[in-house]
């Protein structure tokens, strides 16, 4: 008996019948896929629309966002105007209530203890 090895013969018709098994799977599971995904389709395209969901939302553009609100501070740092309907407080521009404080520290009679006012 001779040494035990492969054949150098390859047998094709047994590898062709095994690619065309193959082949035909391939098609019956895509035919399966297919008529799987027409009955699950439908139900895709009647899916309600996205809601849209409560603030605070994602900001679409956020440094124009931000300049906007440093725009706002500043506009009410530097302005006068009423803080509440019934006109009991106002504001003023930042400047002006720093010298008025000054003013108001300077005109205020020194503590006891030779400390100045708050």
């Amino acid at each position: 008996m001779g040494r035990a090895h492969e054949p150098h013969r390859i047998d094709a018709p047994t590898l062709h019948k095994l690619g065309g098994l193959f082949t035909l799977l391939l098609i019956l599971v895509l035919c399966v896929m297919y008529v799987l995904w027409q009955h699950v389709h439908p139900w895709t395209l009647s899916a309600p629309p996205q809601v849209v969901p409560p603030p605070p939302r994602v900001q679409a553009a956020p440094p124009v966002d931000r300049m906007t609100q440093y725009r706002l501070q500043a506009q009410r740092l530097n302005t006068y105007g009423w803080n509440d309907a019934a006109h009991r407080t106002a504001h003023v521009p930042i400047e002006r209530a720093m010298a008025l404080l000054v003013q108001q520290q300077a005109a205020a009679p020194p503590h006891a203890d030779g400390s100045m006012p708050r």
